[in-house]
Order: structure tokens, then sequence, then C-alpha cells
């Protein structure tokens, strides 16, 4: 948008241009577009992670390099969050494959008890190698159509990319609008008035938690199934 639909040209008139300049200040200053942190930024890692602009043709090479191995080192960090459960893992998995799995997962302990931090660091390097090879292949795969539920292909796709499914989670989830919480700012500030001035934050929290509840609807309760409640 900044290089195209934003660019101003001279045959623009003078409010066009000011609209379209302040538009894209505004997405400079938000996005950090000319900021040495932009690899890194929640924006970029979310694109990432998301099948439909996963390949960041959006921003210039060597920062997309420079993304790349950001998720690198984040998918790193996720293998370490992983072997805490792998045990688990290969518990659900017994159930479908055999006893073969489980019994893997016990002599795997049984080394990391016996050998200690060394059976462990040779663990981490062959698991940074796996998750290196999970995202290459990720990269590989074309991406999905623009109007495709993301969040979709990751439940088909989560055993497949176990580490990067783990971080879909985290930055799909952020909402990309500040708007509902304005909303409940809006909301607390209409529940709070000169005529409740003295209520505890706590009253002040189920107030609005609700109202904003009493908006979901609920199922009508007929004059017989009060009575057979009763």
């Amino acid at each position: 948008m900044v290089n195209t639909t934003l660019r101003v040209e001279g045959s623009y008139l003078s409010a066009v241009r000011a609209f379209k300049n302040t538009v894209r200040q505004q997405l400079e200053t938000r996005f950090k577009l000319d900021s040495d942190d932009l690899p890194s930024s929640i924006p970029v890692v979310a694109c990432m992670l998301d099948p439909r602009f996963k390949h960041l043709k959006f921003i210039p090479d060597s920062k997309r390099e420079s993304a790349y191995s950001h998720l690198d080192t984040l998918l790193l960090d996720e293998s370490e969050t992983l072997s805490v459960t792998d045990v688990g893992v290969e518990t659900c998995e017994t159930e479908q494959t055999g006893k073969d799995i489980g019994k893997k997962a016990r002599l795997e302990l049984d080394f990391a008890e016996l050998f200690g931090t060394h059976f462990e660091s040779g663990q981490n390097k062959a698991r940074g190698s796996t998750a290196t090879e999970e995202a290459r292949q990720y990269f590989l795969l074309p991406q999905i159509p623009t109007l495709d539920n993301p969040l979709q292909w990751w439940a088909r796709n989560e055993r497949r990319f176990p580490r990067l499914a783990r971080l879909s989670k985290t930055y799909l989830a952020i909402p990309v609008t500040s708007t509902p919480s304005e909303r409940i700012f809006s909301l607390a500030g209409n529940t709070i008035t000169r005529q409740r001035a003295s209520l505890h934050p706590a009253h002040v929290d189920e107030l609005i938690f609700l109202r904003e509840n009493t908006k979901s609807k609920t199922k009508k309760v007929t004059e017989e199934e009060e009575r057979d409640s009763e």
C-alpha cells in the first residue's frame, strides 16, 4: 500500500495528497517500516506464519532474510518447549501406532537420566535441525488463496508442522485492531459515573462482564419447562 496505493502524484488535489501522506506516515509509524526491528516485529512474524503471505514479497530481500532467521530462532525456542511435552505427545501416538513409540519414549528418558546434560545437549541439536527442516518444508509449499482461512489450514497441518503450529496459535490470535479493547474502555466509562464513583473495582469488573455477556443469545424458557424444573 505504501509503494502503490498511497503513492502521491503531482496531479493529485492537495486534500488527496494530504490524506495519503497522513495514512502512509501512520502505517510507517505503527508497523515500523523503516526500523531495523521490522524483521522481528509481530506483524512480520504473523505474516510468515500465515500461509497466505508467508513469502514476504512486500519487504526488501535483506529484511526478508533477517525475518526468516528470526523465525528460526523462535522455532529453536519452541523446540525446547516441545521437549518438555514430548513424552505426552508420544503417549498419545502410542494409542495409534502401538507400544513401540511408548517404549522409545521411556528409553529416551532413561538415556537422559543416565547421561545427563551431555545427552540433552545432543538432543537439543537434533531438535534444532528438525525445526529448521520443518520451516524449510513449510516455505516450500505454495501460498494458499487470500480468501482461505489460515486457521483452518493450520488445523489440517498441525501434526505436519507442530512447532510452527504452536507459534501460529500465539501470533495469529493477536487481534489486528484495537477496537474491541477500546469498546471495553468506553463501557467502563459508562459504568463508572459520578453517581457511582464509590464502586469497588471488583464490582466494576463484574458489571462489565455481565454487560458484555448479556449480548449472547440465550434459550428462552417456556412455562412448561419452568414447571418441569420446579
